[in-house]
C-alpha cells in the first residue's frame, strides 16, 4: 500500500516540464478582477517586472487545486497583476473560479483589502508551473498560496500554505526528511527572462556533515518540481537540510513534506 501511495506523489509532483517559449499575456484593464487575452507577440516582448516575487509551484487538476490569496499591505489602494507560466515560458492558461479561463488575472486591492483568486481543479490533467506577482502601480502587494489535494475516496481534503518567494532570493536553505515514510518533494524555478541560473546545493545531515554537492543549470523561466529523494538519491533515508546558493540572480523555491499515509505539509526555504 504504501508503495502504491508514494507512487501516487511522485507521478504528481515528480514532473520535469519543459515548454516551446510562446508570449505571455499584457494587462488592459486594471480597474478590476480580470482575465486579460493574450496578444500575439513575440518572447522579446514579455514584460515580468523586476521587483515581483514569485510562488514556486502552482498546480491545477488530477485532484490538486491552488488558491491564491493577496492583501493590500499599503496605504493607498494597490494594483496587482498575476502572470501564470509553465516552464520555459510557455503561458499557463487556468480555469478560475468565477473569472473563467486565462493565463494573466489583475485588479485593483483596496485599502486593508483583500482577494482570493481560486484555480478549479476539474481537470482530470495535471497543469503545473509557477506565478509572478507584481503590482503596476508600486504598490505593497503581499500574500501566499494553498495547495489542496483531494481525493474520490477520501472523505477529508488536505492542504498546505507557502508565501510567495523574493525573485531574488539566491542563498537558503531547504529543510528535508526522507526517513520512516516521510517524502520532501519540491519546487523551484529561475524567474529571470534572460539569464541562466546556476544552482549549487549542498546536503547536511542532522550532525552538519555534509554528505552530497550538486550544481544544476536552469534557463531562463525554467520550473522543475519533484521529490528530493528521486531526484537526489543520496538523501534517501536522512534528514537534514539542503543549502542552495545561486548564480548571478534567484532561483526561489518552496517545499512540500509527505506523509505515507496520505496527510502533508508545507516546507518554507529559509532565506540567508
Amino acid at each position: 500500500m504504501r508503495a502504491i501511495v508514494m507512487l501516487a506523489l511522485y507521478m504528481t509532483l515528480a514532473l520535469n516540464l519543459t515548454g516551446q517559449v510562446e508570449p505571455l499575456a499584457t494587462v488592459e484593464q486594471l480597474s478590476s478582477v480580470v482575465i486579460a487575452e493574450r496578444p500575439s507577440i513575440d518572447r522579446t516582448q514579455i514584460w515580468v517586472g523586476i521587483d515581483s516575487d514569485v510562488l514556486p509551484q502552482v498546480a491545477d487538476g488530477n485532484y490538486w487545486k491552488t488558491t491564491i490569496i493577496l492583501v493590500n499591505m499599503d496605504t493607498d489602494p494597490a494594483q496587482y497583476r498575476l502572470t501564470f507560466i509553465k516552464s520555459g515560458g510557455t503561458p499557463l492558461d487556468l480555469d478560475f473560479v468565477g473569472l473563467g479561463r486565462g493565463s494573466v488575472v489583475s485588479g485593483t486591492i483596496p485599502v486593508n483589502g483583500s482577494v482570493v483568486i481560486e484555480t478549479s481543479g476539474t481537470s482530470e490533467t495535471l497543469s503545473q508551473g509557477f506565478a509572478m506577482l507584481e503590482s503596476p502601480n508600486y504598490k505593497d502587494v503581499n500574500g501566499y498560496g494553498i495547495f489542496r489535494q483531494r481525493l474520490p475516496w477520501r472523505t477529508y481534503d488536505f492542504e498546505a500554505v507557502v508565501p510567495f518567494s523574493n525573485r531574488y532570493d539566491d542563498d537558503y536553505i531547504l529543510p528535508f526528511d526522507n526517513t520512516s515514510g516521510f517524502t520532501t518533494s519540491m519546487a523551484i524555478v529561475n524567474p529571470s527572462t534572460y539569464s541562466n541560473a546556476v544552482v549549487t546545493v549542498a546536503f547536511y545531515d542532522n550532525s552538519g556533515a555534509r554528505f552530497h554537492l550538486d550544481q544544476f543549470t536552469m534557463t531562463p523561466l525554467e520550473h522543475a518540481a519533484f521529490a528530493t529523494d528521486i531526484r537526489w538519491p543520496q538523501t534517501v533515508g536522512k534528514r537534514g537540510i539542503a543549502v542552495f546558493t545561486v548564480s548571478p540572480w534567484g532561483a526561489p523555491s518552496l517545499g512540500l513534506r509527505f506523509n505515507w499515509t496520505g496527510p502533508f505539509t508545507s516546507t518554507h526555504a529559509l532565506s540567508r
